[in-house]
C-alpha cells in the first residue's frame, strides 16, 4: 500500500488536497493500493505501507521523521509556502523542519522547472533524488475563441482568501484600471473560492465598501466550475507564491487568457517572456497590463501565440502519471 499525507482536510478544498486526490488516481492506475490522510496522523501507522507521499514540508515533518524511523522510503512533494517561505523563515523551528524533511526524504518532488534551482539555492540534495511532476487538470471544453469585443466583461480570481494569493493587489489593480477607461464598457471582477483567512477577508471587504463591480462566489464544485471558467474574459492571479499554480494550468486548458504575478512559478509555466506577467505586488502593473489586454490587438496576439506553446500547454494527465512511475522506480516501489 502507498499512503498519501496531506495538510488538508476533508472539508476544504485546497490545493494539496487535490494534488493529494489527483496522485491516488494516479497511483492506483499505476496498479497500487492507495490510502490518503487528508489530516496529519498524530500516531503515524505504517501496517502495511511500502512507501508514502507526503504533501508540504514542514507541516509534514513528524510524519517524515516518523516514517523513515521506521523505514518506509518517503517521497516527500514540495507544494508552496515550504519551500518559498518556510524554508527561509526566520522561525527557526520552521526552517529547521523542512531542511530535515528535505534530507530524510528518499525523493522529493516539485511542481514546475524553476523550482529544482529554486531548492538548491537554499540546501544541499542530490540532483537525481529531484524530480520535476507537473501538475494536470481533466480536459476541460476549451472554448473556440480567444478574445470577443463587446460591451462587458468578466474578469476571475480564483484561489482560496488568503495573504499569499495576492487578492488585494489584484482587486487594487482592478480598481485603477476602472479609473481609466470608458463608461459604457462595463467590466466586472468575480472571485471563487473560500475564505481560509478571515482576518485579510476583512481587509478585502473594507477596501471595496460600496464597491458593486466586485463580487465573491464562494467555493464552486470541479464539475461546475469547468463549465463557468468559459463565460470568464481573463485569469487573473496575482499570488506571491505558488508551488504548481492548478489554477493557471485549469485556465490554459480551458483555453483562458492570463494575467499573473512575475513569481518563479508563474514565469515556470508561461515563459518568462509572457507579455501577461505582472510585477509582484504592485497594483498599478495589474492595472496597466490589464489595459493592452482589453484594448490593444497585438497585445492579445502576442499572448495568445506565447500561450499555445508555454511548457502549461504540455502538461497532461498521461505525463504527469508518467512522472510518479519515474519516481516509484527510483526508490524502487
Amino acid at each position: 500500500m502507498i499512503k498519501i499525507y496531506s495538510p488538508s482536510r476533508d472539508n476544504v478544498v485546497t490545493g494539496n488536497y487535490v494534488t493529494a486526490k489527483r496522485y491516488a488516481y494516479h497511483l492506483q492506475n499505476l496498479g497500487h493500493r492507495v490510502f490518503t490522510c487528508n489530516a496529519f496522523e498524530e500516531k503515524v501507522n505504517v501496517e502495511g505501507v511500502r512507501c508514502a507521499f507526503v504533501l508540504h514540508a514542514e507541516k509534514g515533518f513528524h510524519v517524515v521523521k516518523e516514517l523513515v524511523a521506521k523505514n518506509i522510503p518517503v517521497v516527500l512533494v514540495l507544494t508552496g509556502t515550504d519551500l518559498y517561505r518556510d524554508i527561509i523563515s526566520t522561525k527557526t523551528s520552521k526552517k529547521e523542519h523542512c531542511l530535515r524533511s528535505i534530507q530524510l526524504a528518499s525523493a522529493i518532488v516539485v511542481l514546475h522547472e524553476n523550482a529544482v534551482s529554486d531548492l538548491l539555492k537554499v540546501v544541499s540534495v542530490p540532483r537525481d533524488r529531484i524530480f520535476v511532476v507537473l501538475q494536470s487538470v481533466v480536459d476541460f471544453k476549451k472554448r473556440s475563441f480567444f478574445f470577443k469585443k463587446k460591451n462587458q466583461y468578466k474578469i476571475l480570481l480564483l484561489s482560496n482568501i488568503r495573504k499569499e494569493k495576492g487578492i488585494i493587489v489584484a482587486i487594487s489593480g482592478f480598481l485603477e484600471f476602472q479609473k481609466n477607461i470608458d463608461a459604457r464598457t462595463k467590466f466586472t471582477l468575480d472571485h471563487i473560492g473560500g475564505v481560509l483567512d478571515q482576518g485579510y477577508f476583512k481587509k478585502i471587504t473594507n477596501l471595496l465598501e460600496g464597491v458593486k463591480s466586485v463580487s465573491f462566489l464562494g467555493s464552486i464544485e470541479k464539475e461546475k466550475l469547468q463549465t463557468m471558467l468559459a463565460s470568464y474574459d481573463l485569469l487573473l492571479h496575482s499570488s506571491f507564491i505558488e508551488g504548481g499554480s492548478l489554477v493557471i494550468q485549469e485556465a490554459h486548458n480551458a483555453g483562458l487568457p492570463i494575467i499573473a504575478s512575475d513569481i518563479s512559478c508563474h514565469t515556470a509555466l508561461l515563459g518568462s517572456a509572457y507579455v501577461g506577467l505582472h510585477r509582484v505586488g504592485s497594483a498599478i502593473d495589474v492595472s496597466e497590463k490589464l489595459h493592452p489586454f482589453f484594448f490593444d490587438e497585438l497585445f492579445r496576439k502576442q499572448m495568445q501565440k506565447q500561450l499555445s506553446s508555454c511548457p502549461a500547454a504540455g502538461s497532461t494527465l498521461g505525463k504527469e502519471q508518467e512522472e510518479l512511475r519515474k519516481v516509484l522506480s527510483y526508490i524502487q516501489v
